[in-house]
């Protein structure tokens, strides 16, 4: 691999966008707070609604193995966030339990300026997540993961166990 294309990174998944959707997230939390591990979660569900039974459908396209997205995009939210505090969207808040992230009283008008089908898609499918999984504790959310976690992504495998039994 190149230095170039070493530099290149995802315009989905990099800490600008993943900051955005973390943004949207805790605005439509407001005034609650999310742990960062809430908020890997989060964003998950957001991009991959779809995956949900019953879920909308989601932002990005369903990719094999997208379950593992769940374990690499820590540092990525984590610059995320990072920037997006930098500029007055995002609080980090110490707890006896941990972080927790806010919005801001500034990230309501910080979105309302962005007006792309993107983002109205991104606060539509934030408002989703928030209203089906506020009342999950962070233990039940976890289970949830766990018990569809095999599933995101694997219909993949299983068209791929088809393709080869049609091959002669």
């Amino acid at each position: 691999m190149t230095e170039t294309q070493q530099n290149i990174s995802s315009p989905f998944n990099g800490s600008v966008e993943c900051g955005l959707r973390a943004a949207v997230l805790l605005y439509m939390l407001y005034p609650e707070q999310a742990s960062f591990q809430r908020l890997i979660i989060y964003d998950y569900l957001l991009v991959h609604s779809d995956d949900v039974p019953d879920g909308p459908p989601g932002l990005h396209p369903k990719t094999p193995y997208r379950s593992g997205e769940l374990l690499v995009r820590r540092d990525t939210l984590h610059r995320g966030l990072l920037l997006y505090m930098s500029r007055g969207l995002i609080d980090e808040l110490y707890r006896e339990s941990g972080v927790a992230y806010v919005a801001t009283e500034r990230t309501g008008s910080f979105l309302d300026a962005m007006v792309s089908e993107y983002v109205h898609a991104l606060r539509d499918r934030a408002e989703w997540v928030v209203d089906s999984f506020t009342s999950y504790s962070d233990s039940d959310l976890d289970t949830f993961v766990k018990e569809h976690l095999g599933e995101w992504g694997a219909e993949f495998e299983m068209d791929s166990v088809l393709w080869a039994e049609d091959v002669p």
